[in-house]
Parts: C-alpha cells; structure tokens; sequence
C-alpha cells in the first residue's frame, strides 16, 4: 500500500507532502494543483516502464515542468520524487541536462538523474540500490554491493534499466509495484471518440485508459457473474433504462434502452456524461482490480443526480484496492466520506504553490540536497 509521497519541484509542487489512506480523496478549487499531484504519480509509471524521458518530453520538457516561483537562493533546481510503500522507500531527483563545453548532445530538455535510492524491508532502512548519475550500486544475493555502470547519458530510472529479477529482486518488485498502478483521467466522449464507434469485442478484463473496450468491459463483468451489481448501480443512476453491449449485427457498442421508445439509442447517440458514468462503472466493478486505482476529476460531465450514484460505485471497491481520488467536487468528497472511512484532503494555492489547505501559510523549514 502507498504510504506516503513527498515531490519537491515539480511545477506548483514545490514542497509537497501527501499521506495515504485505503481511500485517500483530494480536492480543492481550480487552479490549485491537484491535477500536478496526478500527473506527478503518473509520472512514476512512467520511470518503471522506460519512458520517463517520453513523459517528460510530452509536458514540455524539464525546463517547463520545474517550479517557477520565487526560490531561496541555496533552492536547486531540481524535481524530486520520494515514495513510502509498506516494504519499500524509493526517491529519485532529477535536473537539467549540464551545459559543459564540448558537450555533444542536442537532448537538452531531457531529465538528468543526478541520483535514485531504493530502501527495502519492514522498516525501509536496507538500501537495495543506489544510483549516483550514470553508475548503479545494487545489492546481490550474497547481501554485498555491486556495480553497474549505465551508458554516460541515460534519463531512464534504474527501474526499467535493471531487469534481472533473479539476482535484484528487490528493484524488480518495486517496478511491478508501480506497473500494477491504474490511472483513469476524464473519458474522452466527443464525437470521434473510440467509445462511440462499434467493434470487434474481445474479453476485456480491464477498461482501457481512453474507454476504448467499453462496451466489451461490461460484457465481461456481466458474463464474469457481477452483472446484477452494475444493473443496480446504473438503475440508482437512470431509473427504468436498460443496457446491452452488443448491437443485432454481433458489434459491440453500448447501447440505451428506453422502456417507453420504439427503439434503443446507439453509442454516437448517449450524452458525454451517460459514456462516462458507464465508463466509471466498468473501472470500479471489473474482477481485475488493481493495488492502487487513481481518479482524476470522475465527476466530469455528470449531473448531480449522479454524484450520490458514483460515490456508492467508489464505496463497493474492495479494501484491498487502494483509491486516490482527485476532484472538484466536494458533493462528492463529502458522500464518499460519508459512505466509506476516507482521508479527505483540501488543497489550497499559496504564493503559487500546492499546499493541504491546514498548511496554508505555514512556515517552512527548507532543506535541499546537494
């Protein structure tokens, strides 16, 4: 389970500390960061599976991600991430790329790894592996430290660089850990969206991150013998409809049934809000639940109607998936608090920078490394 997270100078982030709960809901006003909280965790997944650099380069490069506030002058300029999971502490800081002379390489926006720790065991105190710039020290089976150099200019984690499970099995489980992390960020509904268009369906265990399997996902949850839970939830949301996922000509697309029309209404038909409400439903009810399942902003397009509908949706999930959800809404914040022992969390802006709303002014004490 995600304990904690501590992220140092990732754009409103400038000193940010997060402790989890089994259900752990941030919200706040617009503009005061919680989506860089999401994509600040998204970012982790991207280390484990080897395209750190590529997420980086898709927000504009290092120069544009690091905090623009003010600074101290000993503040470096550097992103820092710090993850406390039950066995294990991993913290990796990056900065820009050196301008020395004769420097050949044009990748400037690139994140330079000045250096990466893992810590594993019940008190996360037993260094596993280390990196200092291109060199890795990883702890072997014989309990000894050894060393890995890595190409002189790698902006890989040592995650995705370092796969033998048998000898560093300790580095291997920390990258599953973050692999096996699941992230839903707002359901693309427009017109040209996979959701609306039918498809050759196939067992789909878990929703794609775009939705694109919608129709297919909730097939499997009904024939997988969870079918009566989603009618129930979605009758709570649209009294008196029903639904089908495959079309007569055997396509899969969802479909709207109205008791009162002559016929149903295809996916191109449905409100953005119904696709998604839908959509809410196959990442919640799936078999296939992940160890952490990470929301950003699921109330996007509902009603209001739908909020109490959504929050006993969150409230079903098993304890033994962890839920980080980030929204605007604090009709939903407060109803999920209201159904299931939840973390709520406030965040307010100051000066610029993220902060939990009851830290808000607050004096800081700044340390940073070398």
């Amino acid at each position: 389970m995600l304990e904690s997270i501590h992220i140092r100078g990732y754009r409103s982030l400038r000193d940010f500390r997060l402790r989890f709960g089994g259900v752990t809901v941030v919200t706040g006003q617009n503009g005061v960061g919680k989506s860089n909280l999401y994509r600040a965790l998204a970012m982790i997944q991207r280390m484990a599976d080897g395209r750190f650099a590529e997420a980086i380069a898709d927000e504009g490069g290092m120069p544009g991600m690091l905090w623009a506030g003010r600074r101290r002058k000993d503040e470096a300029l550097r992103i820092l991430w710090n993850l406390a999971d039950t066995d294990f502490e991993y913290e990796i800081d990056c900065g820009l790329i050196p301008t020395t002379p004769g420097d050949p390489t044009r990748f400037r926006t690139d994140p330079d790894v000045k250096s990466e720790t893992l810590r594993f065991s019940a008190s996360r105190s037993r260094v596993m592996a280390h990196r200092k710039g291109p060199v890795i020290e990883l702890r072997n089976p014989e309990g000894k430290m050894e060393t890995s150099p890595l190409p002189l200019f790698f902006p890989e984690s040592m995650l995705s660089e370092v796969r033998d499970a048998n000898r560093f099995p300790a580095l291997a489980a920390a990258r599953e850990t973050f692999l096996a992390w699941r992230f839903y960020h707002q359901f693309r509904s427009d017109a040209d969206s996979p959701m609306r268009r039918p498809r050759v369906g196939f067992w789909s265990p878990v929703l794609t991150h775009d939705g694109a399997n919608l129709a297919a996902t909730l097939q499997t949850i009904r024939e997988s013998g969870k079918g009566a839970e989603l009618d129930e939830i979605v009758d709570q949301a649209f009294p008196g409809i029903g639904w089908e996922a495959v079309d007569a000509e055997g396509r899969f697309q969802l479909q709207i049934i109205k008791p009162e029309l002559k016929r149903g209404f295809q996916a191109s038909e449905l409100s953005d809000g119904t696709l998604r409400f839908f959509c809410l439903c196959a990442a919640f009810l799936t078999e296939k639940l992940p160890p952490l399942l990470i929301l950003n902003e699921p109330e996007t397009s509902l009603h209001a109607d739908l909020i109490a509908p959504l929050a006993d949706l969150i409230s079903r999930t098993p304890v033994s998936t962890q839920l980080l959800i980030v929204t605007h809404s604090q009709a939903l914040a407060r109803e999920i608090a209201e159904r299931r022992e939840a973390r709520v969390v406030e965040l307010v802006s100051y000066e610029g920078e993220t902060r939990p709303a009851d830290e808000a002014g607050a004096k800081r004490v700044w340390t940073f490394g070398g």
